[in-house]
Order: C-alpha cells, then structure tokens, then sequence
C-alpha cells in the first residue's frame, strides 16, 4: 500500500499515511482536531481546511489521502473562539470527563467554590472502528485496531483539554485529579484493558474498580501529576454511567419506585423497586438519538435544527446558530417523527404513506422520489427518509424492550412507578411529550417525569468535589443487581413487538 504524506503550514511538520486515510484522520494524528459535529458525512462544514500551494477548500472527513498534500492547519486552528468563565487562581481544580461511545466530555471542577462547568465537547474519535460499543470490541481483536482505539482517545483527549486550560490560562500543574465516566468498553479501552471478554457470553468482568493512575500514564501529559481515577462499573454494558446515576440518585434521596433511563447509543437502565432494590441493563439503542445514523443527522452543533415545532403556517424549526441549517440533531428527529406520526404521514409501523389522497404533508415539507426512494424534503438540502425513521426505531424498540423486562425483573408495574427520571446529553433539547409518544418508554400514568442531564459528566463532576463519592457509588453498585436482557428468552420477539410507533 503506497504512502503519501500531509505536510502542515505554517509549522512544516510532516507525518506519512497510507493511500485513503481520510484527511481528518491524519490531522488527528497529527495533533489537529477538526470539529466534526455531522460524524464524518459531510454536511456540517466545520472541518473545512485550505490544501494545496495554491489553496483549494476541501471537507476533511470526506478527502481520502491520494497524493502528497499540504494543509494549512496551524496552531490557529486548535484555538477557535472559545467563551468560558474566569477562574480565580486561588481555586483547587480537577476534571471530570464523561467518555460516550458517540462524543466525550469534559468539565472543569472548581473544588474551592463547589461548582463544574463544562469546557470541551466532541465526538469520539474511536468512530473510526465502529459506531457503537460492540463494533469497537470487535475491531480490538486486531492489535493494531486496539492501539488505534487507545491512541486515538487519549490524543484525542490531550489535545482537547490543553486547548480548553490555555484558552483559560490555567497550568496543567495546577490540576489535581481527573476524574472519568463512561460505559465499560470505553474506560477499558483508556485504561488498556483487554475488552475482548465483553463481547462474548457470560461477559466475565475482570476489574470493576479501576485503579488510580497517574494522569500521564493514560496519555495526558499536560496534567501528568494530576491522580486519574474512574467511577466504578457494575458489569460488561452497565458501567461507570449507570453506577454514578445511581449515587446521584440516592444523594437526592430517590430510593424506591422509580425508573431511570440514560439516552445514548448504549442506553443504560435501572428500576428501583418498592423496597429499595435496584434492578439494572443496557440496551443497545444506536447512534440515531445523537445523529450518527442519520442522513442529514448531526450532533447538537452549530448549524444543527434541535427543535421542530407546528407553527401557524406549517412546521417551524429552532437551531444552534444563524443562517442556513446544514443538519438534524436527534432531538428534531423525535419531533418530527412524532408530529408526522400525528399526522399519519408516518404511519404506527414507521412507513410513509403511500398513494393517492393520503394525508398532506405540513409546509414546507415535500415528498420527493429519486433512485434512492422517496423521502421527505425538510428545509434546504435537508431530507427525511425511511432509512433514517428505521434508524430511530430500533433505538425506540430497544428501548422499550429493555423498560419492560426491567419492570417485570423488577416485580413492579408501570402504575408503581412514581418518578422517571431521563439523562444524557441528548435531552438538552428534548421535547419529553414528543418522546414519551413514540413509545420509547412505557406509559407511567401516576409518575413525574424529569429530565436529569448528564448525569455521567455531573457524578464525575460529584466525584471531583466531594471525596466520598465514590465510595458512595461502589456501596449503590454493590447492592444493585445486574438483568442480561440477551439471556431472557423472548427479549428478540419483545424486541420486535416494540419496534412499532404506538397508534
């Protein structure tokens, strides 16, 4: 296989690749980020870069290395504007980083004044080797697969929190501790931890409690003496997430009757019962919710709809930024799905009806047809199609799926269940009603629903501030008992029975 190499101005540094290596994936190699909100389809145009002496624009997550090339992708690049608060330099400080399977986070914990803030947001670059958690176990069965995976989050991860503590002019020196969450297969993945167990039953744990490190052994040189500690994890697919909700929960005095459930392409569950016991699963929902299976799907970023609402001339959206919208984040996707659901242009089995003198689209909505098939034309270049109503039902499926025979591990009733309490990041922008519509999760007619946030990033945050965390957290973990959905029989014709929008 022949390489070529990527040359970078104005710093001159070169690196070679092989023949097709996406042009954004070597500047991530190479020390340079680029915002890729959309996941790599295009559409975003946050990772446009000038290539060439005389330079050409070009969209890096879609240019494949054919030739030797130079970008001019200096250290500007890695600023941006960035808007974040001031922060006294008599504060003792740590971070909190919520390692997702589809985007990381990281917040600044200012240990003096009690209070977090969030100061970087990305997409996992480990997408690279899969969308989702049992694509990356797979992909780590190929050694040099594994130590991409590990490379690419701990630079990835380097990168992103040194341009956040200079854009803040704070010394590496001056963090203390670096605390992480996340669902198993990341934090193994961080830790170098051999993953490949948890793809195959019984999925053996081998380490729940992850030891404490220091900082540069995983990577981060920038804050190298600060101590790197992770929130404990309960089994293979309910992790260190799950386990930090469950403490927060219990710090809020949430201790029986309700249901828990963490939005993201690794949903994560839990049910507390009548008596206090906790019930816990995932389900593997997909990248839909947070855009990545989507056609125009993108992240909650600049140039993202996160809103679609019924106006009194038809459909009106509400986006991150100004101008033309270039994508659909997954909060407008359950929106729209549950409006035209309403309308009976999606029909309860999730397809677009068909046929003459069938219910007329919203405006400014169109039915088009090409040789894809039909879709439906949004606002600009913006399309719906059938492929992606698919992609958000089987996370709908799963997540119903998995609510069910929790409940029933679990000996209660929808009517038992007093609070339901939403989390992830996903649900900033959410519409819990429009959610609640298509089923996602059962009908709790006495319980309060709520949106908690993220609460992987805020029991980091916890863990960073309070230094009986997670202490707390392994006691909620140790009396929480874990439900593989995979060894019930009759969860795949559940499954399918779920996958169905309700009437």
């Amino acid at each position: 296989m022949s390489l070529h190499t990527v040359t970078l101005l104005p710093s001159g540094a070169r690196q070679m690749f092989p023949w097709g290596t996406l042009l954004s994936d070597a500047l991530l190699d190479m020390g340079v980020p680029l915002e890729t909100s959309c996941g790599g389809k295009g559409i975003c145009g946050r990772c446009t870069v000038a290539v060439g002496q005389i330079p050409e624009e070009v969209i890096a997550c879609r240019t494949p290395l054919t030739r030797d090339i130079t970008v001019r992708a200096g250290q500007a690049l890695l600023e941006g504007p960035v808007a974040l608060p001031a922060v006294p330099g008599s504060s003792a400080l740590s971070l909190a980083v919520d390692i997702g399977t589809t985007t990381v986070r990281v917040s600044l914990a200012d240990i003096t004044r009690g209070a977090s803030f969030e100061i970087a947001s990305f997409l996992n670059p480990q997408r690279r080797h899969g969308h989702d958690v049992i694509s990356r176990i797979a992909a780590a069965r190929d050694r040099s697969k594994l130590r991409s995976l590990q490379k690419l989050l701990r630079e990835a991860l380097s990168i992103r929190i040194e341009k956040a503590l200079r854009a803040m002019s704070i010394e590496g020196e001056r963090i203390e501790r670096v605390v992480f969450s996340g669902n198993t297969t990341m934090l193994f993945l961080l830790y170098g931890i051999d993953v490949i167990p948890l793809g195959a039953a019984p999925y053996p744990l081998r380490v729940r409690d992850l030891p404490v490190l220091p900082a540069r052994d995983l990577g981060l040189a920038c804050i190298g003496s600060a101590a790197a500690e992770a929130l404990p994890v309960l089994g293979a697919f309910t992790g260190a997430d799950l386990v930090g909700a469950l403490a927060l929960c219990a710090g809020q005095g949430i201790e029986k009757n309700a249901f828990f459930i963490d939005l993201g392409t690794n949903g994560e569950l839990f049910v507390l019962d009548g008596d206090g016991r906790t019930f816990a699963t995932s389900c593997a929902m997909g990248p839909a919710l947070e855009g990545m299976s989507v056609s125009w799907g993108m992240t909650a970023d600049y140039g993202a709809i996160t809103r679609v609402l019924e106006g009194t001339a038809g459909l009106e959206f509400r986006m991150i930024g100004q101008g033309e919208p270039r994508g659909i984040a997954g909060t407008a996707l359950v929106d729209l799905s549950a409006i035209l659901l309403e309308k009976g242009v999606i029909q309860p089995g999730g397809a677009f009806s068909s046929g003459p003198g069938g219910p007329p689209l919203p405006a400014p909505l169109t039915l088009e047809q090409d040789k894809g098939g039909r879709h439906i034309g949004l606002w600009g270049r913006i399309r719906l199609t059938q492929k992606d109503v698919r992609s958000l039902q089987l996370a709908k499926g799963a997540s119903l799926a998995a609510s069910l025979l929790l409940l029933e591990e679990a000996g209660r009733e929808p009517e038992d269940i007093e609070r339901v309490l939403v989390a992830g990041a996903f649900g900033e922008h959410l519409d819990l009603d429009r959610f609640r519509r298509l089923g996602f999760i059962p009908d709790f007619p006495g319980a309060r629903m709520e949106f908690l946030g993220n609460t992987s990033l805020q029991a980091a945050a916890r863990a960073c501030i309070d230094p009986g965390f997670i202490a707390r957290a392994a006691a909620c973990r140790d009396r929480a008992r874990e439900i593989s959905l995979s060894a019930r029989p009759g969860f795949q014709d559940l499954f399918l029975r779920s996958l169905e929008f309700p009437a």
